[in-house]
């Protein structure tokens, strides 16, 4: 599709916000003229922590009557994400769509060239429309198990620590250069990879007190609802913004004249005089911008070349993937030691980066005395049994793949904050009733809203009130556990996956009947 990438983002950031109707053509000149961006100035990025809880078992905790181990809440893993501004997610865009096609037209003959899976369109097998996702990918490797079951096999799960943020310069300067077939890049790809290094940002929060009295938001205009126009306003909580439709934080000359003191930046930036002053070299590129991903393969080349070499000697007959940096390894049990020293010295040595030790995980299956295929995670050189492999969200026992039941919890926690958002509002003095807005909630969490379906938006002029759109609804977490389903079906023999959420439907309306007495007992209170 002729300039994919091209997109217009709605979140908030500094500098007005752009729109496909009014700025696509000026921004296509812009953008894609070199001298352009050898010369732009780049906005800081926005900062904002993603916290995720962990409720897991602890390895030796106490199992409940139905042999089940009690949980408790853990650290909370906390992810960093930058977003640039709009005009310069686009201009990143567009060099990650130039990259991507000079990686894609290296890998062309190479015969590693599927190894590497994340962030590219990798068309479906057998003649089928659309590209693979994570369930594919996590098929690919455990259907390679299967069919190797009458071998003693070892799984190797490994993981990157902290893989963007640990990209060595020097290293993605090379990359990027080998891969433009260039011994110096463009002025213009320098301009893109030194302030993609500099990691200019601003943390969200630091940024909302700095103009949360004159925020720059969306309406539309008094008596035309056909129109909108931005406005001012205060807004007293960052996490009303977007029940407010704040488009902007400011505009670019305002926050350069009134808010550079919080531009946060590493400093100094030169590796000689940080080692002069006892600093570590700075290290990584942000999580977040849209050239990132294709920048994280470029990086991972040689590696994936010098695994999948090894991996494909005829002595070993072993399988290699690698989704961004988590990356597993099925081998002999034999040859165990050998691949985990190669990934760890590759990586280390080669890739200046670290295996994640609590994250890289070795299980070993095999036939047991009944010609039943089972096994577990290898801990102390003993295998548990209790503790199957884990890949791109699936579980496998070594019979059947099933989804993990992180994602479920996940799905129920999110369940559980929307309907209490609904409540939030349905309580409020000037909400004309108790409602939750159901349909909402019907077409996220149940199979009601699991079908892809084209949206028909308001239309005061249409007889029936509505228009067709060119906008789809794109589903659920339904609609992935079906695809999952089918998918895995091939392996599964059966309907596992849609048997793992068969009380979704109950559970929802529990919480639902919870959600509305918790209002009326409110209400009545009120009154």
């Amino acid at each position: 599709m002729e300039d994919e990438w091209l997109k217009f983002k709605k979140y908030p950031h500094i500098g007005r916000p752009l729109t496909r109707h009014k700025d696509f053509a000026w921004i296509k000149s812009y953008v894609t003229n070199p001298e352009k961006i050898t010369n732009h100035k780049f906005v800081p990025l926005l900062h904002r922590t993603l916290s995720q809880r962990k409720y897991r078992p602890a390895k030796n905790a106490p199992k409940n009557r139905n042999g089940k181990r009690q949980r408790s809440i853990g650290d909370k893993k906390q992810r960093h994400i930058y977003f640039p501004s709009h005009l310069d997610s686009i201009i990143y865009g567009y060099y990650s769509h130039l990259l991507t096609k000079e990686y894609e037209k290296y890998l062309e003959d190479k015969p590693y060239g599927s190894v590497a899976v994340a962030y590219r369109k990798i068309p479906l097998d057998n003649g089928k429309s659309g590209n693979k996702s994570n369930i594919e990918f996590a098929f690919e490797a455990i259907d390679f198990v299967e069919k190797n079951k009458n071998r003693k096999l070892s799984i190797i799960v490994a993981d990157v620590t902290s893989f963007f943020d640990n990209l060595d310069h020097r290293l993605l300067h090379k990359q990027w250069k080998y891969i433009l077939e260039t011994n110096s890049l463009p002025d213009d790809h320098y301009a893109v990879y030194k302030n993609l290094v500099s990691k200019k940002y601003v943390n969200e929060n630091e940024l909302f007190k700095r103009f949360q009295d004159k925020l720059i938001i969306e309406r539309y205009k008094p008596h035309d609802t056909s129109q909108k126009e931005l406005k001012r306003k205060h807004v007293s909580k960052i996490y009303n913004m977007r029940h407010e439709n704040v488009v902007a934080f400011c505009n670019n000359d305002e926050f350069f004249d009134e808010a550079t003191d919080l531009i946060r930046v590493e400093k100094p930036f030169k590796s000689l005089i940080r080692k002069s002053l006892s600093k570590d070299e700075i290290k990584g590129i942000p999580q977040g911008t849209p050239i990132s991903a294709t920048l994280a393969n470029i990086y991972m080349l040689d590696f994936d070349e010098r695994v999948y070499e090894a991996v494909s000697e005829p002595s070993k007959n072993a399988y290699y993937q690698r989704y961004s940096d988590d990356l597993i390894i099925v081998c002999d049990r034999e040859d165990e030691n050998y691949f985990y020293q190669l990934i760890k010295d590759e990586i280390e040595v080669k890739a200046n980066l670290n295996i994640q030790k609590e994250k890289t995980n070795i299980y070993r299956y095999e036939l047991n005395q009944n010609s039943k295929f089972e096994g577990g995670i290898v801990l102390n050189d003993i295998v548990d049994y209790n503790r199957q492999l884990e890949y791109l969200g699936f579980m496998y026992d070594g019979q059947k793949v099933r989804v993990k039941t992180a994602g479920f919890s996940k799905f129920y926690r999110t369940m559980k904050r929307s309907f209490r958002r609904g409540a939030h509002f349905a309580k409020k003095a000037y909400t004309p009733s108790d409602s939750l807005f159901e349909t909402r909630l019907y077409k996220r969490f149940t199979h009601v809203g699991s079908k892809r379906r084209l949206k028909w938006l308001p239309d005061p002029g249409s007889p029936t009130g509505y228009s067709r759109s060119s906008q789809y609804d794109w589903g659920n977490f339904i609609s992935y556990l079906n695809k999952a389903n089918m998918v895995m079906k091939e392996i599964n023999k059966d309907d596992t996956i849609l048997k793992q959420y068969s009380k979704v439907w109950n559970r929802f309306h529990e919480i639902k009947r919870q959600t509305y007495n918790e209002i009326n007992v409110l209400k009545k209170n009120a009154h």
